[in-house]
């Protein structure tokens, strides 16, 4: 699966933050597969839930996507999704995930999907433990939940970035917080920007509002744009190397979500 054709844009730059446009050359008009609607369901494993597996349920009459990095809320515990998957109609896949609720082991079998995000440092997290370690850095929780730690930070994140709005035809962002790009994430198709545009600028403002003030210069984020392409990567879509960590969603030969983290960030590293 070949990545997206990439192209970034002027930024904006907001305190520690910098918003580059990403626009896509294979961008398509019409996308074929639905990204939040009531008939997408997202459960717990029936009989016996399981820490690191979700079961998404396509009950409608197009295929449908659940990305990588989105928060599923409720359940036995709040989950993000590990992986992106696409859900062919009447079928149900197991997704993986990892939990961001450390303190609770009880509930529902349902999981809401209101559109956030999880902040970059959760997401660049290398397996379980150190997911919980990094939800724990954003503050206190009766349950060690996301959710509650990036409360005392929620409003100055939306303050932030709350009259930010994507520009004709991009299709993604490239993320720069205190100096360096951190994160690239791209679509097939500006609707889908669109459809996630707020809990996407809101995660990463969660990750910039205590960083130094410092703006992003293009040539970095150019470079690190420039730097993905040369990523290997395997069946499943993933590849790495010490500039780039790549995740590819291949889908009726198109890539619909590209996922680039840099892992010489202090988010991703420290």
């Amino acid at each position: 699966m070949e990545l997206a054709d990439v192209h970034v844009g002027n930024p904006v730059v907001r305190g520690a933050l910098t918003v580059f446009p990403v626009f896509n050359g294979a961008a398509v008009e019409k996308r074929g597969y639905d990204l939040h609607a009531p008939w997408i369901e997202v459960a717990e494993r029936a009989g016996a839930p399981v820490v690191e597996e979700l079961v998404v349920t396509n009950e409608g009459a197009r295929p449908a996507l659940v990305l990588e990095g989105e928060l599923l809320e409720g359940g036995w515990q709040h989950r993000v999704a590990a992986r992106s998957v696409m859900v062919e109609p009447g079928a149900s896949v197991v997704l993986e995930v990892r939990c961001v609720e450390h303190g609770r082991w009880n509930g529902g079998g349902e999981h809401v999907r209101t559109g956030r995000r999880a902040p970059v440092q959760v997401r660049a997290a290398v397996g379980q433990h150190e997911v919980w370690e990094r939800v724990r850095r954003y503050g206190q929780s009766a349950t060690e939940s996301l959710l509650e730690t990036t409360r005392s930070v929620d409003d100055a994140a939306a303050a932030l970035v709350g009259d930010l709005r994507p520009l004709p035809f991009q299709s993604g962002v490239l993320i720069g917080i205190s100096g360096w790009p951190v994160l690239l994430e791209v679509f097939d198709s500006p609707r889908t920007l669109a459809q996630v545009w707020d809990g996407m600028l809101h995660a990463a403002a969660v990750d910039a509002v205590r960083r130094p003030a410092i703006p992003t210069p293009g040539l970095r984020a150019r470079q690190f744009a420039q730097q993905i392409k040369g990523v290997p990567l395997d069946a499943s879509g993933r590849g790495a190397t010490a500039d780039a960590r790549v995740s590819v969603l291949g889908w009726r030969g198109r890539a619909v979500q590209t996922v680039a983290i840099n892992p010489r960030h202090e988010l991703v590293t420290a």
